[in-house]
């Protein structure tokens, strides 16, 4: 059944990156040959791209990945995978159960909330044969980036358009590609940073947001203007004063391309050096934890900070990203609720 032609449940595909199925070199390369050799991704023609990357990086990376996985994989597996898993289950649920939430919704339409994955499992082919085989009508696409960009939003829709064409499913898509001015998205993630014991008196807040090639930039990208708009309304419901707070980029991919900065990780090692207060980090743009965040960050620029404090303190907090959270199903519900009945 494709559910043309009759009243069928709507599925939602909440998208994000992905992850290696395991935190092993092996599950590591499959991973990263799918991710970088992506015609979003690639900084290079694929024919050139695929021997440097067979030859030059791999073969370092994928170890060296696969170690800093191995360090915040848990039980579930992935934690990205895991949350982007328990989000969708949740958002599903307040779709179900909030009458608030639903309004506008024919009552006798169901949704379905599935997360999909760019590269890796579940993946969007995966997802879309589950959500065809239960006799869905209609599609709503939410990439899991508030602030699009042409690497990650963009390669998410590639995806899933490709997976459909592919398949020949005529089923229409409503798409969000963004929503990092919604309100309800800037009042969660302010409200998460002052529960985690934010201070705006006292403390300096350090906004980490992934960076992008500048030569997307170039093209028309407008994700830099999404992440001064985003950024700037959080310090503004925190009440941050002004020169105590600044956007940083991290995760560039060394590939030789120029990307967003200043850079997070510098950043940092400035601060460490120049303030005396508490660094409060939060990193907006990225809906669920995982590597870039678990590890980079909460792990890697905390001992940073702590080696180069002249106090030996640790002084840096890492604000987790709103995950599987109740707000943050909330937010996602009434943005899924907008997209279908508007």
């Amino acid at each position: 059944m494709d559910g043309r032609g009759m009243q069928g449940p709507t599925g939602v595909l909440l998208i994000n990156t992905g992850s290696p199925s395991a935190p092993t070199p092996e599950a590591v390369r499959v991973y990263l040959e799918q991710f970088l050799m992506d015609d979003r991704i690639r900084p290079l023609p694929a024919p050139v791209w695929r021997v440097i990357l067979g030859h030059m990086i791999l073969p370092k990376r994928c170890p060296a990945s696969a170690e800093k996985y191995a360090t915040i994989w848990s039980d579930e597996g992935s934690p990205l995978v895991a949350g982007c898993r328990a989000l969708a289950a949740r958002t599903e649920a307040v779709l179900r159960s909030h009458e608030a939430v639903r309004q506008g919704v024919p009552a006798a339409e169901t949704v379905l909330v599935r997360t999909a994955m760019i590269y890796g499992e579940p993946s969007v082919a995966s997802v879309l044969e589950e959500l065809r085989s239960l006799g869905c009508a209609k599609l709503v696409a939410l990439p899991l980036y508030p602030q699009s960009a042409y690497s990650t939003t963009a390669a998410a829709l590639d995806a899933l358009h490709r997976c459909i064409e592919q398949t020949k499913w005529q089923v229409p898509v409503t798409s969000v590609e963004a929503y990092g001015d919604n309100s309800a998205y800037l009042d969660a993630v302010a409200d998460s940073i002052l529960l985690a014991g934010y201070r705006s008196a006292s403390d300096y807040l350090l906004l980490s947001l992934h960076a992008v090639p500048l030569p997307d930039v170039d093209a028309g990208d407008t994700y830099p203007d999404q992440v001064r708009r985003s950024a700037c309304a959080i310090a503004k419901r925190l009440g941050a004063p002004e020169g105590s707070w600044s956007i940083a980029y991290q995760s560039p991919f060394e590939d030789g391309r120029r990307w967003t900065g200043p850079n997070t990780a510098r950043t940092v090692k400035r601060l460490a050096k120049s303030e005396g207060r508490r660094l409060v980090v939060v990193c907006p743009g990225f809906a669920v934890d995982c590597l870039e965040t678990l590890y980079d960050i909460d792990r890697v620029l905390r001992a940073t900070y702590r080696s180069i404090r002249a106090d030996g303190s640790d002084g840096l907090l890492y604000v987790p990203c709103l995950n599987a959270s109740k707000v943050h199903a909330e937010l996602l519900a009434e943005i899924i609720v907008k997209a279908i009945t508007e």
